[in-house]
């Protein structure tokens, strides 16, 4: 069995882990383990270096906490400002306690209405608040979240980040695909060195 630590106890992140763990390992049993971490970032972190801090620290706290896990996982939501607009997506980082190893991915980018943007920049509200204001919801970060609300559903914020994880994820599955079916190209070997 795998031990995976999530430092988060936000279901959607959680359920995002699991399905992506399940895919990308299907013939092995894995736990999640949610360990309640702080980001040590501000919690609405505005550049990309910084949600990447966050999920780090997520992801070592995690593995710091939880002694039996064998990897830790961190996620981070943040914006980022490209050229004259402002982004929102996930960060994410998984370190492996054996080699200490660490994938660092990300999820889609969707564009920041203004709507959004000026109470975070005016009023340095988060954006998870302002969304649960607009819907008159109540904790949407941890359902659907804000990638769900403007996508109408068609694309929550757990489906959201399972590419990011899949890439983060990639220097241990692609191993573990190597080692079990050798047939494959010897140059995966030398992918993540």
């Amino acid at each position: 069995m795998t031990i995976w630590a999530v430092g988060t106890t936000n279901k959607a992140k959680l359920d995002s882990v699991s399905a992506v763990v399940k895919k990308c390992f299907p013939n092995d049993t894995h736990e999640i383990v949610p360990v309640s971490t702080a980001s040590c970032v501000s919690d609405q972190p505005m550049s990309a270096e910084e949600t990447q801090k966050g999920c780090i620290h997520r992801a070592k706290e995690a593995l710091r906490l939880c002694e039996r896990a064998d990897f830790g996982v961190g996620i981070e939501g943040g914006l980022e400002h490209i050229g004259s607009k402002w982004f929102e997506c996930g960060w994410m980082a998984i370190i492996e306690r054996a080699s200490d190893q660490m994938g660092i991915g990300s999820s889609a980018r969707f564009e920041m209405s203004s709507v959004l943007m000026d109470p975070i920049l005016s009023e340095g509200k988060e954006l998870a608040d302002i969304i649960d204001d607009l819907t008159g919801e109540t904790d949407v970060r941890s359902g659907l979240g804000a990638m769900g609300v403007l996508t109408a559903g068609h694309l929550g914020r757990a489906a959201a980040y399972e590419h990011g994880l899949m890439f983060a994820l990639a220097p241990f599955s692609v191993r573990h695909k190597v080692l079990a079916q050798v047939t494959l190209n010897h140059t995966f070997f030398y992918l993540y060195r």
